[in-house]
């Protein structure tokens, strides 16, 4: 297997974060079973089983790894010169896998020591919608270029959300999909004017890839308490705001304090 380092080209890394996407869809495609593993909590046998094949390929090829299921291993930080971070969620979405809920996704995220360089948010659930990004060359979904649609009369929005907002919150609509890489996605494709986390807060592997594909989209990014997005501290957890426009972003940032 090839091995990558800072120096390679950043189309090689997506195709090989789309080959990694390739090999979990087909061990979620194997798994039968998708009962609880009572190691921790909302950890399922099916996240452990795509968790093993994803982390394995990644550190074949060279990466450190930082997985929602296995921890950071041998993860040095900041970054050594030349190595890359694969910030990984084998099964985004692993409740609704577990129910037959259409909506789950493998997100992977490289990380240089510039932050965020290449993302990828696979759909795994049977469309398999691929959105992707290249830090400073854009985003796409299955090849389409990605560019937001701004809305400025946000109440006309429809705005993705991790638990419930205040019932004043002023937009059209709310969606809570459970799949915050794919949730987030949405911003970026337009089918979403925003998206902003009510509750404790996500780990770095639900919205990473993500933010980085509505960030090359020309969505506006932000952390609801102004803490740093980027982190490799598996315990943090951090509230997300993604919007199309300035406005929008003014909104979710008053609702976030409601």
């Amino acid at each position: 297997m090839r091995r990558f380092d800072a120096d390679s080209d950043d189309r090689d890394i997506l195709g090989f974060l789309h080959d990694v996407a390739d090999a979990a869809a087909d061990m979620i495609d194997e798994t039968v079973s998708w009962s609880l593993t009572g190691h921790r909590e909302g950890q399922y046998t099916g996240d452990v089983a795509v968790d093993e094949v994803v982390v394995d390929m990644c550190e074949a090829a060279g990466f450190f790894v930082l997985s929602e299921e296995s921890g950071v291993g041998d993860l040095e930080w900041p970054l050594p010169a030349g190595k890359l971070l694969i910030v990984v969620d084998p099964v985004d979405g692993s409740t609704n896998a577990s129910k037959g809920l259409p909506w789950y996704a493998t997100s992977l995220c490289v990380v240089d020591s510039d932050g965020p360089r290449v993302a990828l948010v696979a759909e795994q659930s049977g469309s398999e919608t691929r959105y992707a990004a290249i830090r400073g060359a854009g985003s796409n979904v299955d090849g389409m270029r990605l560019r937001v649609q701004p809305i400025e009369d946000t109440r006309t929005a429809v705005v993705g959300v991790n638990a419930l907002p205040a019932p004043t919150h002023g937009w059209w609509q709310v969606r809570t999909m459970g799949a915050a890489s794919l949730d987030i996605s949405l911003v970026a494709k337009g089918a979403l004017d925003g998206y902003i986390d009510f509750d404790g807060g996500l780990g770095v592997w639900d919205y990473l890839a993500a933010v980085l594909i509505c960030t090359e989209a020309g969505a506006l990014v932000a952390e609801a308490e102004g803490r740093d997005l980027m982190t490799v501290d598996i315990d943090a957890r951090r509230r997300p705001v993604v919007a199309s426009s300035q406005a929008m972003m003014n909104s979710l940032m008053i609702a976030r304090r409601q």
